[in-house]
């Protein structure tokens, strides 16, 4: 063990789908010294990145936190992993890439130098990215972002969202977003993922089929299940498995 990349997976209650790929077998994560740190969306309001880590702001945070890690840890230093995931973590872009698309469908006023700091002052604003920032300016661990996926394709209210002028942007449009996304983390020290193109319908959903049990009884077409974890991870694991081990 001692050789293997010490990984950790951060996230908020996106990332459960990450650890029930691994429970249910679905992805191979052998190779790697694993740990999971995270909780529900809400407690990222009371975090902070200083000094290379991740710090609750209050005890009953920093309690919470622990609680869902192996090791009981109570902040997160990246300089005890070789790599992070941040997975979801209220990095949201569905509303994003819509509000510009949106934007684009209204005529030929939208520059793409406007488009470009549009996506990237909204990237730079999410609390989830501040604190990938935070681990990534340590300089000790690799730091991988996947922003929460698309919505589940089916709501009518967001497909309503989604008129067909707009949808016949998304094609030719929504790639050039994600490079502007890719190159602004690049610049942060963060490599940023794209969610896997075998998830995606329409350009701009998620297949029904990554879905949690009951999304629609639930409405919940925000989580995703563990097919859709192991879709992620599948990308991710060889990325960390290359990860030189600090001595």
């Amino acid at each position: 063990m001692a050789d293997l990349p010490r990984f950790c997976i951060f996230g908020d209650s996106h990332y459960a789908c990450l650890k029930q790929a691994e429970v249910q077998g679905l992805v191979d994560v052998s190779g790697v010294e694993l740990e999971y740190w995270g909780h529900v969306g809400g407690r990222f309001l009371y975090l902070r990145a200083q000094d290379g880590a991740i710090y609750p702001k209050d005890d009953f945070t920093a309690m919470r936190f622990a609680k869902f890690n192996a090791k009981g840890r109570t902040f997160l230093p990246a300089a005890d992993f070789d790599a992070i995931l941040v997975m979801g973590a209220r990095v949201y872009i569905w509303r994003l890439f819509q509000r510009v698309l949106t934007l684009l469908s209204s005529g030929p006023l939208v520059s793409e130098g406007l488009v470009r700091r549009i996506l990237t002052d909204d990237l730079r604003r999410h609390i989830g990215y501040q604190l990938a920032r935070g681990l990534a300016e340590s300089g000790t661990a690799r730091i991988l972002l996947a922003p929460t996926a698309y919505y589940t394709e089916g709501a009518a209210h967001l497909a309503a969202a989604v008129p067909p002028d707009v949808a016949a942007l998304v094609p030719d449009r929504v790639p050039g977003f994600w490079r502007v996304l890719e190159e602004v983390a690049a610049e942060d020290g963060i490599t940023l993922l794209r969610q896997p193109e075998e998830t995606v319908v329409q350009g701009i959903f998620t297949g029904v089929a990554y879905a949690v049990d009951g999304h629609e009884r639930k409405q919940d077409y925000e989580h995703h299940n563990a097919a859709f974890g192991a879709a992620v991870l599948a990308r991710v694991m060889p990325i960390i498995r290359g990860v030189a081990r600090r001595d």
